[in-house]
């Protein structure tokens, strides 16, 4: 009587298999490095944000006097706390432009004093008071090393601001 052997694989099975192993592999190899370089890189946007929101902080409690003489001054320097001192930050504060009458109703100026002279007139002091009134800060801070930077933006009120109430014609 003749023993016959079954149940093993032929080499064709074990090469096919292999080869599905390998892909899986090489795809969770990708995708988990992937995930520790997105890691990476969200753990510095973090920490630039919260510098960032750091001295966009210390701005808005500073409760500077802003004026037009003080709209150029940009504020930069490197952080002093430890383990950051290869951040850089760079402050900027200037007042907000906003656009005039014509260009937001798509009218020449010409068209728009003879139409509308209170709307216009009434637009035009409240332009001119929000620009006294609202500045804007815009926060950036650079990492050295690796070159990678975060801008954070707001508003700020000069609450030194004086408005003009007066709406005679």
């Amino acid at each position: 009587m003749e023993k016959k052997l079954e149940g093993g694989f032929s080499i064709l099975e074990v090469l096919i298999a292999l080869a599905i192993f390998g892909i899986f592999a090489t795809s969770i190899i990708f995708r988990v490095s992937n995930n520790v370089t997105g890691s990476i890189q969200m753990d510095e946007d973090i920490t630039l944000h919260n510098l960032a929101e750091l001295k966009m902080n210390e701005v808005l409690l500073a409760k500077k006097a802003f004026t037009n003489a003080t709209e150029n001054d940009v504020d930069t320097g490197n952080f002093t706390i430890d383990g950051y001192q290869s951040f850089q930050y760079k402050v900027e504060i200037k007042p907000n432009e906003f656009p005039d009458f014509s260009q937001l109703t798509g009218t020449s100026e010409d068209d728009q004093a003879e139409t509308n002279p209170v709307q216009k007139l009434i637009f035009d002091k409240l332009k001119k008071n929000m620009e006294i009134l609202l500045w804007q800060v815009r926060v950036t801070v650079t990492n050295t090393e690796t070159n990678y930077s975060y801008e954070l933006n707001s508003w700020i009120e000069n609450s030194e601001g004086k408005i003009d109430t007066n709406f005679n014609f």
